[in-house]
């Protein structure tokens, strides 16, 4: 995985940039698939919110941020495969 890469860099500066852009990505990134992830498990409109309400079920307590999260990996792994082809696509040659 492009990500596993990215990460097995030595330098510490690089580490700096990933924990800051992982911690600028992290909530844009939770808006985007919490309605696709509630879709998928047919939960119903408000329950898939970062915090589930007393009485939601087990789906929206406990199956959806698995799912959510999974999703998440899946749209930084899409998100790193673009950046390396745009990075790719600009070096002189």
């Amino acid at each position: 995985m492009v990500l596993v890469k990215i990460l097995k860099r030595k330098d510490a500066s690089s580490v700096f940039v990933a924990v800051l852009a992982a911690w600028l990505v992290w909530q844009p990134l939770m808006q985007i698939t919490a309605k696709p992830t509630g879709k998928l498990l047919s939960l119903k409109d408000n329950e898939y919110v970062s915090y589930s309400y007393p009485g939601t079920g087990w789906k929206a307590q406990y199956l959806f941020p698995v799912v959510q999260l999974i999703l998440e990996l899946v749209v930084l792994e899409i998100l790193a495969w673009i950046y390396i082809w745009f990075a790719g696509s600009m070096k002189k040659k």
